[in-house]
C-alpha cells in the first residue's frame, strides 16, 4: 500500500491494475466472519482510494470490489464475487484501451501535429494508431515535471518511429498554435471537469484561444458519476521536489494534477465513441 501511495510516475492504467490485483488477493476467505470480512474489505478499499485519490480508474475498481463484496451472504461467496469482479476488470482493461486507440485516427486531420503531456498508456496507444493510419506526422510532448513522465513518453514514441519534440512545461501554451490538435489523457472525468497532470488546464486554455481542438482520450472507467466524483481529491505534492530548503518566509505549493473545465474540451473519446462535453455532463448526471 505504501508503494502504491508513493507512486507519482505510473499512469492511471497501471495504478488501476495494481489496485485490482491487491483487492483480488485481499478478498480471500481466511476464516473471518462475514461482517468482519466485509468491514476489512471496506477498509482496504478506503486505503487504496486514499493512496491514489485523483485516479478515477482506481476509485472505480474499489467501487466494483465493494459492490461485489457487499452483496454476499457468505465469505466464500464474497471471495468468489470479488475475484470475478477484479478479473473481469483486468480482462476488460487492455481491450478497452485498444478500442479507444482505434478511435483517435478518424478524429485527426491527415499528417497532424499533436501536443500532449505526461504519460498516458491510452494516449500513447492512440498516437501510435494514428501514426500507423497516416494521420500523425509529429508530436510535441511537454516534459511534465517533477516526474518528467513526458520525457518517458517521448522516448517510447520515438522508439516506434514517431518524430517527437520535447518541450519544457512553461512553453506548452506558447506552442499550441504550432500544432493541429491537443491530445490529453485523463485521470478522472466528472460532470464539470477533466482531472489530469498539472499543465493540462494551461494547454487547454491556450488551445481554446488559438482555435485548436482539445481531445481527451480515456477509458470509460475514468468517467465518474457524482457518488464517485465526490471522492476525487487532489493531494499536495512534496514541496522538496521544487525547493529542498525554502528560505524563511517562502511557502512552496506543488500539485501534480489540475482540473480542466469540460467546456474547454472538444471531444471526450472513449472506447464507446467520441462525446461532446454536453453529452458527458448529461450522461454522468444520471
Amino acid at each position: 500500500m505504501a508503494a502504491l501511495a508513493r507512486d507519482r510516475v505510473s499512469g492511471a492504467t497501471a495504478l488501476a491494475r495494481r489496485a485490482a490485483l491487491l483487492l483480488r488477493s485481499a478478498a480471500r476467505d481466511d476464516g473471518r466472519r462475514l461482517g468482519r470480512w466485509q468491514q476489512d474489505l471496506r477498509a482496504l478499499g478506503e486505503a487504496v482510494a486514499a493512496a491514489q485519490p485523483a485516479m478515477g480508474s482506481v476509485l472505480t475498481v474499489v467501487d466494483l470490489a465493494w459492490r461485489a463484496g457487499e452483496e454476499a451472504t457468505r465469505v466464500r461467496e464474497g471471495e468468489r464475487a470479488v475475484r470475478r469482479a477484479m478479473e473481469r476488470y483486468l480482462r476488460w482493461q487492455p481491450g478497452a484501451i485498444a478500442r479507444v486507440a482505434r478511435r483517435l485516427p478518424g478524429l485527426l486531420p491527415r499528417d497532424a501535429a499533436c501536443l500532449t503531456l505526461s504519460s498516458s498508456e491510452v494516449v500513447y496507444r492512440a498516437l501510435l494508431a494514428a501514426r500507423h493510419r497516416g494521420r500523425l506526422a509529429r508530436v510535441m510532448v511537454a516534459e511534465s515535471r517533477p516526474g518528467c513522465e513526458g520525457v518517458a513518453t517521448a522516448r517510447r514514441l520515438a522508439a516506434r518511429g514517431v518524430p517527437v519534440t520535447v518541450i519544457v512545461d512553461a512553453l506548452s501554451p506558447a506552442v499550441v498554435a504550432e500544432v493541429d490538435v491537443v491530445v490529453l489523457g485523463a485521470d478522472a472525468v466528472t460532470r464539470m471537469a477533466v482531472w489530469n497532470k498539472c499543465g493540462s488546464l494551461g494547454v487547454a486554455l491556450a488551445a481554446s484561444a488559438a482555435g485548436r481542438p482539445t481531445l481527451v482520450v480515456t477509458t470509460e472507467d475514468r468517467l465518474l458519476p457524482p457518488a464517485l466524483a465526490r471522492r476525487v481529491v487532489i493531494p499536495a505534492a512534496e514541496p522538496a521536489a521544487v525547493l529542498p530548503r525554502p528560505p524563511r518566509g517562502v511557502r512552496v505549493v506543488n500539485r501534480l494534477f489540475d482540473a480542466t473545465p469540460l467546456r474547454l474540451v472538444t471531444w471526450v473519446v472513449t472506447e464507446e465513441g467520441a462525446m461532446e462535453p454536453a453529452t458527458v455532463k448529461r450522461r454522468l448526471a444520471r
